[in-house]
C-alpha cells in the first residue's frame, strides 16, 4: 500500500485502583488488560475482545496545499472507486476498503496530494477548529499527520508551532510536512512537559495529541501485541501527561482553546489527566465536541472507585471499529 505515517503509540501511567503493577505471564497480563478494556466500554469481556481484536483499515486525507484541484485529485482516485468511502463528517476524505494486493497511484502520495492516516486521528484537528491567522501550537507534533491537517485546514495561513520532544522524530517530521508543503514558524524538539519554559505564548490554540502507552492500537488477535504493556507504564505516562497539560496552559491566552487526545483507552491517561487539570487550572473549562463521527461515546466520569468532574462528559472516546481505533478527544478553553 501507498505510504502513510506510523501513529506514535508507548506507553502510560495509572494513579492507583486495580490492577496497578500485577505482574504474571502473557496469558494473566492479557486477561488483566482484557478486563480493563470491558469496564472502559462497559461492555462484556466477550464485547471488548471483539472490539479490540479487530483488522482496522486505514483512510486517506486529500492535501490542498499540494497545489492540485480537488477535482483532479478525485478524478485519479475513480479507478478505485468501489474500494473508497466517503467519510461524510471529514471533508475531503475517504476510508480505504482495499483488496489485497490493491494500491492508490504512488504519485499522489510522493506529490503530498495524499497522506495516509488512521480516521480516528482526524477528530483532535476537527476539534481543535483552527482558524486562519491565528498563532498554534502542535505540542507531540511527529509524525506531523495532525500538524499537516491542522495546516490544510487553515489554508497555509496559520503561525504553527510543531514541537515534539524526542529529537529523533524530528527527521521524519520534517519529512512529512515538507512533502505536504505545511509551512510553520517552527519546528523544535522541547520537553512537552517543560514547554512554558522553552516557548513563549500566548496561542490562540493548542493540540496535545500526547504520548501514550497507544492502546488503541492493540490487536489481541496477535500474540505480541501486549508485549510491551504494562500498568507501570500506564502510571509513568499519566503523570507526563498532566505536566504537559499544566505545562501548555500557562502558553495558552484567555479565550483560546486546548485539545486533548489519545489513542489510548486508560481512563488513568485521559479522564484522569483531564480532571486533574479542571482541579489544579480553574480556568480550564470543557467544552462540547460538534464531530458526527460514529462511535463517539461520552467519556467517564468515574473508574476504579475515582469521581471526576461531572462535565467531562463533554469530552468523547472513539469506540475501536473496522475504520477507527479506540481514541480519547477532549477540548477546553481558557477564560477569559
Amino acid at each position: 500500500m501507498a505510504r502513510g505515517a506510523k501513529r506514535k503509540g508507548a506507553s502510560g501511567a495509572k494513579t492507583g485502583g486495580r490492577g496497578a503493577g500485577q505482574g504474571g505471564g502473557p496469558a494473566a497480563k492479557r486477561q488483566q488488560f482484557l478486563t480493563r478494556a470491558a469496564r472502559v466500554f462497559d461492555v462484556p469481556e466477550g464485547v471488548a475482545e471483539a472490539l479490540m481484536s479487530q483488522g482496522r483499515r486505514q483512510s486517506v486525507r486529500f492535501n490542498p496545499l499540494a497545489g492540485a484541484s480537488r477535482a483532479d485529485f478525485e478524478a485519479e482516485l475513480a479507478p478505485w472507486g468501489d474500494a473508497l468511502i466517503p467519510i461524510d463528517w471529514c471533508e475531503g476524505a475517504w476510508h480505504l476498503d482495499l483488496e489485497p494486493g490493491q494500491a492508490l497511484p504512488e504519485a499522489l502520495f510522493s506529490s503530498g496530494q495524499a497522506f495516509i492516516q488512521n480516521a480516528s486521528s482526524f477528530v483532535p484537528s476537527l476539534a481543535l477548529d483552527p482558524q486562519p491567522g491565528e498563532r498554534i501550537l502542535d505540542l507531540c507534533a511527529a509524525p506531523g499527520g495532525k500538524t499537516s491537517h491542522i495546516a490544510a485546514l487553515t489554508g497555509n495561513e496559520a503561525e504553527i508551532w510543531a514541537n515534539d520532544a524526542l529529537p529523533a522524530r524530528l527527521p521524519k517530521l520534517n519529512e512529512v510536512l515538507g512533502l505536504l508543503h505545511v509551512r510553520t514558524a517552527s519546528v523544535t524538539a522541547h520537553p512537552g512537559q517543560f514547554i512554558d519554559r522553552f516557548l513563549e505564548g500566548p496561542f490562540d490554540r493548542i493540540l496535545i495529541d500526547a504520548q501514550c502507552t497507544g492502546e488503541g492500537m492493540i490487536d489481541l488477535r496477535r500474540s505480541a501485541t501486549l508485549r510491551y504493556w504494562a500498568m507501570e507504564r500506564v502510571i509513568e505516562y499519566s503523570r507526563l501527561q498532566r505536566k504537559m497539560l499544566m505545562a501548555a496552559t500557562k502558553l495558552l491566552k484567555p479565550g483560546g482553546v486546548l485539545v486533548y487526545s489519545t489513542c489510548t483507552l486508560a481512563p488513568e491517561e485521559n479522564e484522569a489527566s483531564v480532571n486533574h487539570l479542571l482541579t489544579h487550572a480553574p480556568e480550564m473549562s470543557l467544552e462540547p465536541i460538534d464531530i458526527a463521527a460514529p462511535g463517539l461515546i461520552p467519556a467517564r466520569t468515574r473508574w476504579e472507585g475515582d469521581s471526576f468532574d461531572p462535565s467531562l462528559t463533554m469530552a468523547c472516546r472513539v469506540s475501536p471499529s473496522r475504520f477507527m481505533e479506540a481514541f480519547f478527544v477532549a477540548r477546553l478553553r481558557k477564560d477569559v
